[in-house]
Order: structure tokens, then sequence, then C-alpha cells
């Protein structure tokens, strides 16, 4: 043999080996994805219907918007009754019409992955999205407020799906 071709051969049992670690890797991928997929698939409610929907304004409450300053503006167009503490922080905050909650922050989701290149809210960041409240509003309530403490009506807790779950767990540090 010549040294030509034993450095072809060599070149060749390379390229051989990179071309096979990069179907490794496509193949890894490819069943990472779908294992991805299979899980999101048994979320309820599914994190795009939180993205576009859910968080926004509490189970049959009707999202009429948003209000000049950006936030989500909702309105409890069924009547159903809400709790009104008597007593306490909430006097006043547990309005039975309308509610106002602040928006996903820009370039952010509610969905796993960073899907559409936004990036994934992390459950510690999800937590604290939901008990913020509307800056230098007097009686603004964060959702884990108004879940915890005001509600459809007294003594049962206020039903926010895809919110509670989070609000009543916190992620653990």
């Amino acid at each position: 043999m010549t040294i030509v071709s034993i450095i072809t051969n060599i070149l060749a049992l390379i390229a051989l080996i990179i071309i096979i670690v990069y179907v490794i890797y496509f193949i890894v991928k490819y069943f990472k994805n779908q294992r991805d997929k299979n899980i999101a698939s048994l979320m309820n409610p599914p994190a795009s219907y939180m993205q576009n929907s859910g968080i926004k304004c509490p189970d049959y409450w009707v999202n009429t918007g948003i209000d000049p300053k950006g936030n989500y503006k909702c309105k409890n167009s069924f009547n159903i009754p809400s709790n009104q503490p008597e007593t306490g922080t909430y006097i006043g905050k547990c309005k039975t019409d309308e509610l106002v909650f602040p928006p996903i922050q820009s370039g952010y989701t509610w969905e796993y992955n960073d899907p559409n290149d936004l990036t994934s809210y992390t459950d510690q960041e999800k937590y604290d999205f939901l008990n913020k409240k509307i800056d230098g509003d007097t009686y603004a309530i964060s959702r884990c407020d108004w879940i915890n403490n005001c509600g459809p009506s007294a003594n049962i807790q206020g039903i926010w799906t895809g919110v509670n779950e989070i609000c009543n767990n916190p992620p653990t540090s």
C-alpha cells in the first residue's frame, strides 16, 4: 500500500465515523422530540391553551380585551357569584363584575420547549407571574389571590384550570 492509499483510507474512516455520529444524533433527537410531544399531549389543559386563552381570565369569565396599559380585562358575563370578604386585605378587591390581570411578559411563553423562539417560563417564573399584581393599582389582585380569596363563592376556592395547581403547589427551590 502506498501512503496516499493509507491516508485516503484513514480519511474515509473518519468521514464514516462522523456520518455515523450524525445519524445517531438525529435519531436520538427525533425520539426525544417524540417523547416531549407525548408528555405535552398528556397535560391538561394544554400549554398552548394556557398561552393563548387560559392564563388571561378565570374559568367562566370572558376576556374582553386589553386595557390601555396592556393588561387583560376580564368580565363576569355569566354573573357567577364571587366571595366578598368582610374583613382583611381583600375588601373591595374581589370585584364581582370585572378584573384586570397583567399579561405574559413579551418574549416569553407558558408553553414548554421554547416554541416559536420564545423563552419558556420556568416553574418558579410561572409561580411568580401568577402572584404578580398590576403596579400602582390600589385594587390590584394577583391570580393566586383571586383563586384563594375571591373565588366563585364563600368557602369554595376559585376555579382556574392550569393556574390552581401552580398557586397551591409552589415550586421547591
